[in-house]
């Protein structure tokens, strides 16, 4: 089969999608891994049809266009949302404004990340029940013990970080918010009168809490000057706009380098506020902290219940204080609840392979069609242009969301994730474009 498999958000995606593709290498598949001008390539039938991963199918007209062209070359549509709402209790919302009936009918196979969703999902669009699948996300399933070493980075562990995992969004985000309302109101996601609402809330909710940690980050840079603070934005913010708000201080890094689950494995101390990097870091059974200096009905409960609260500054003070002296460990009271929260959401990580939960759906679909080999001559000399391009034209990273790769990233990825089973030596890459490669089995 030809498996072509989007990424819209690197540093967020790129690891997860890779396992994945690796196992539809294993299984003789031809499996190609880009952006978005990957499916571009599948849409205008300069690559023959097969199956698709979107990272999404909401309501907006472009992605209904983009649906109905793939559905008229005769490929198969799946999709895993890779926003997963699963940080917020109510799901609803977040589904109404991912999915729609229209663009449920166009998809063939809709995977879920768990139980949560899967089973919201089932109530609010019962009469598409056969197309929904509970595969779970193979990004979760690198949290699993198997996949630890891949994240070891003694570079960060000899630095002994504060990690500050940030998700702010409003304030510090690398579009107005102006432009991200409007990219709302063109996707429809407005038309549900009670998300328009929630949304409007939930920012002026983030931007309050934004505030709070900038004077928090600065008083605890120069409380502790012995350690060092990392600020990790999420992949949607400008560090430079982080760079406008704090006190530049020797001990305090702003920084996009290395992965999120990097920093999160190896920092001493996870401070976060209603972040998904709470979630990980439980999973990890790492030491995390809730700073939470105000109340609200549209914060993320989960990710908050997962950390030990502090309310003050002072509180912060204590903790680390306590941390690098020995006094106190950094535990979770309700630990036992939240890791049965954690599995009904996330999937059971350490014991099930979700990539393989979603090769055996594909498996399920696969026919001549979709099977048929490309030729890439045309599509490697148009790639060889756009990399002459970005030399002379553009030779700095583009794109926030999606700097391009470079053979000594993915080399690096690819020997880690090797590292973690034997059989993944089977495969190789070739890089095709700037944003581009494909999955093969070695000869």
């Amino acid at each position: 089969m030809n498996i072509y498999i989007k990424l819209e958000t690197k540093t967020r995606d790129l690891e997860g999608r890779l396992l994945l593709g690796i196992h539809a290498a294993l299984d003789g598949n031809e499996v190609f891994i880009g952006d978005d001008e990957l499916l571009k390539l599948v849409e205008n039938k300069k690559l023959n049809p097969g199956i698709i991963l979107e990272k999404s199918i909401t309501p907006a007209q472009s992605r209904i266009a983009q649906l109905k062209n793939y559905k008229l070359t005769k490929t198969v549509v799946t999709s895993l949302d890779e926003e997963g709402g699963l940080l917020d209790d109510k799901i609803e919302n977040f589904l109404n404004s991912r999915m729609s009936k229209e663009t449920i009918s166009m998809t063939d196979k809709v995977f879920f990340w768990g139980n949560f969703d899967f089973e919201s999902a089932n109530k609010l669009f019962s009469d598409f029940k056969e197309k929904f699948i509970k595969s779970g996300n193979p990004r979760v399933e690198l949290w699993g013990k198997k996949y630890k070493s891949i994240y070891e980075n003694k570079d960060i562990k000899n630095k002994k970080c504060i990690l500050i995992s940030s998700n702010f969004g409003v304030g510090v985000s690398s579009n107005r918010f102006s432009d991200i309302v409007k990219s709302h109101i063109k996707s429809f996601y407005f038309v549900d009168a009670d998300y328009e609402k929630y949304f409007y809330k939930y920012h002026s909710y983030k931007f309050e809490i934004l505030t709070n940690f900038i004077i928090a980050i600065n008083h605890l840079t120069s409380k502790f000057n012995e350690y060092n603070f990392v600020v990790r934005p999420h992949p949607d913010e400008s560090m430079d706009i982080w760079k406008c708000f704090l006190n530049p201080k020797k001990n305090l890094i702003i920084t996009k380098d290395y992965s999120h689950s990097e920093w999160i494995e190896n920092s001493e101390i996870i401070i976060h506020n209603g972040c998904m990097g709470g979630v990980e870091a439980f999973a990890r059974e790492k030491k995390i902290v809730c700073y939470k200096p105000i109340e609200s009905d549209v914060e993320m409960y989960l990710p908050n219940n997962m950390s030990l609260k502090a309310t003050k500054i002072e509180e912060l003070e204590e903790i680390i204080s306590s941390h690098f002296k020995n006094v106190n460990k950094i535990e979770i009271k309700n630990k036992n609840e939240m890791d049965l929260i954690l599995t009904h959401r996330f999937g059971n990580f350490d014991k099930e392979s979700f990539c393989t939960n979603i090769l055996n759906e594909w498996n399920k679909m696969n026919n001549n069609y979709i099977s048929r080999k490309n030729n890439l001559f045309k599509i490697k000399f148009k790639n060889k242009l756009r990399f002459l391009k970005n030399f002379f034209i553009n030779p700095n990273d583009s794109g926030y969301k999606f700097p391009r790769f470079n053979k000594e990233e993915l080399d690096k990825i690819f020997s880690k994730i090797k590292k973690c089973d034997k059989k993944y030596d089977k495969v190789s890459y070739e890089l095709i474009g700037p944003k581009l490669f494909k999955l093969k089995l070695n000869k």
